[in-house]
This record gives C-alpha cells, structure tokens and sequence, in this order.
C-alpha cells in the first residue's frame, strides 16, 4: 500500500483565498439611483452587493435601478440579495428595476420563475423610459 500524505518535513500551505472581484459605481440623480455591477455574483460578494443597494434604498429614491448589464454570472445567493431589496424596496415604495440582457442572468430567473417577481429591462434607456410612463 502507498501512502500518499505528505513529509512531515514539508512546511503546511497557507490557505488560498479565492476572491471574486465585483466593480460597483452609484450614480444618483432626481430621477433615478442606479447601482452599476460589472462582474460576478456570488457567496463572496452578494453580501456587499446587498448592502450597497440597501444603503441606496436609505435615500429613498425615486427609482432604484440595478444595471447588470456587465454581469457575467449570478449564483442563488446573489438571487437572494436581488429578491430581498426588491422586498425591501416594496416596503419603501421605490421602484426597483434590473437591467440586462444577459443570458447568464436571465435563464437562471427563468428556470427559478424570479422572471414573473423582477422588472427586467434590456437597456437603461428602456428601464427609464418605464418609470416614465
């Protein structure tokens, strides 16, 4: 039989980290505040990304919008943030609208039927435009 465990001489590895980078801008107008996401959404970040547009719902603004047009993944715990600030947003009376047209967001609200809870628009022009009507 071979035993495959390491030397004890050999020093223990550090753990290794796995960060998932997420960009997100704030641009507030009187209009509308839309909360700009370029990345991936996952279990390293959806908390951050929850607490940003939570902070922005503190302002209470006429509309708030998340722009996921750069978002190039979303696991269920950042579904999860998305379907509470929209509870939350509810709550406050602010209109909460998600922008994309990303296969990689839009299937999983699909399949999950979060398609029927969301205001998905495939543009921020056509997001504006709604909450002008």
């Amino acid at each position: 039989m071979t035993d495959y465990r390491a030397p004890a001489s050999d020093p223990p590895r550090s753990p290794r980290r796995f960060v998932s980078p997420l960009d997100v801008s704030v641009t507030a107008s009187g209009t509308d505040t839309v909360v700009t996401v370029c990345g991936e959404i996952d279990l390293a970040v959806s908390d951050g990304l929850r607490q940003t547009l939570e902070d922005e719902l503190r302002f209470t603004p006429a509309a708030l919008i998340a722009d996921l047009s750069a978002v190039t993944f979303c696991d269920s715990t950042g579904f999860t943030a998305l379907v509470q600030i929209r509870a939350k947003a509810e709550e406050s009376r602010v209109p909460f609208i998600l922008v994309t047209q990303e296969r990689a967001l839009l299937r999983p609200m699909s399949l999950l039927g979060l398609d029927a809870v969301f205001n998905v628009h495939p543009t921020l022009d056509s997001a504006r435009d709604a909450l002008s009507r």
